[in-house]
């Protein structure tokens, strides 16, 4: 191979290297994030991508012309911008394609069948489908309170259990050497995407990565703060407000419903705010309300003073 490609963690993240020749990348994220990512990918948004590789490669079997070539290395490009892991099939591709281009693409039917890249989609599809089953039964926070071992044993001898929806762990291309002149560690060099699945499924399983269902969202986030964390870090909406901010803000609003004088200070604060576009107040006289409608509201969250007075200073 004229290409090279590895993955390792180390300090409680994963790396990913790889170029052609002494011209290398290197990227890195927290921990599971690259797996999580794969796990919630709308693969099948990419089937046509897909589709179009597939019949590239077909016509490249038939004429042996390079623009085929091209159009599949097209593709590649475009996947490998979605996801790290379509980097180690843009080049692993690539590389076959430029070596058989060498030799007038004579080998091409053998060294590159057009179904590895068509059965992409559904191949992902079904790992994702299988990848959160095994989180469910084994890693969900809120799993059966047992030993993780023992959760994997009882989850992969179940009686009458459909192996066919359980994850499949492969034999791995590893290899065990130091990275960065300070750290030994094992190292992955991927055959393909699925060799990097398997390495971080089983990295979650040995170092015991608890995950749990977003409340907002209702997506798989690993936990890797106060295990009581409801809420993930993604992106929600438009706007750009996380699932987190969401639940605070809905924690707010519940919290504004059930306590009278969190309502009452919002119904005043509304109130006050419209009275701006009326011309009944100035921005800076309702700022200056707003502030000390707080320190009231607070004094009496604390009960340093009364709702009814609360009230009253409101009504005022």
């Amino acid at each position: 191979m004229t290409y090279s490609f590895k993955v390792y963690i180390s300090d409680g993240k994963e790396f990913f290297e790889y170029g052609i020749g002494q011209e290398t990348t290197r990227k890195s994220f927290a921990f599971s994030q690259s797996l999580m990512d794969l796990l919630y990918l709308d693969i099948w948004s990419y089937g046509d991508v897909f589709d179009k590789m597939g019949t590239a490669v077909r016509k490249l079997y038939e004429t042996k012309d390079d623009r085929w070539a091209d159009e599949i290395k097209k593709g590649l490009d475009t996947l490998a911008e979605q996801h790290i892991y379509f980097e180690c099939l843009r080049l692993n591709w690539r590389d076959k394609l430029n070596k058989e281009k060498e030799q007038e693409f004579q080998g091409i039917v053998d060294l590159l069948p057009y179904k590895k890249l068509t059965h992409i989609p559904s191949n992902i599809h079904t790992l994702q489908d299988q990848i959160k089953t095994l989180w469910n039964r084994v890693l969900d926070i809120l799993s059966r309170d047992e030993p993780i071992q023992k959760k994997m044993v009882d989850y992969y001898n179940q009686k009458g259990g459909d192996s066919l929806n359980m994850f499949q762990f492969q034999p791995q291309p590893m290899s065990f050497e130091i990275i960065d002149q300070k750290t030994f560690t094992e190292v992955l060099y991927p055959k393909d995407i699925y060799d990097i699945i398997d390495f971080f499924v089983r990295e979650c399983i040995k170092q015991e990565q608890q995950f749990r269902v977003c409340k907002n969202c209702g997506k798989y986030f690993a936990l890797t703060g106060h295990i009581n964390t409801e809420y993930c870090d993604r992106p929600f909406d438009n706007a750009g407000r996380t699932c987190k901010e969401m639940g605070a803000l809905r924690l707010w609003e519940k919290k504004k419903a059930e306590n009278p004088a969190l309502k009452a200070y919002s119904k005043a604060y509304k109130k006050r705010f419209a009275w701006i576009k009326y011309g009944k107040t100035t921005k800076e006289a309702f700022y200056e309300w707003a502030e000390k409608a707080r320190k009231n509201r607070e004094l009496c969250l604390k009960g340093d003073i009364t709702l009814d007075d609360f009230q009253e200073w409101l009504d005022d």
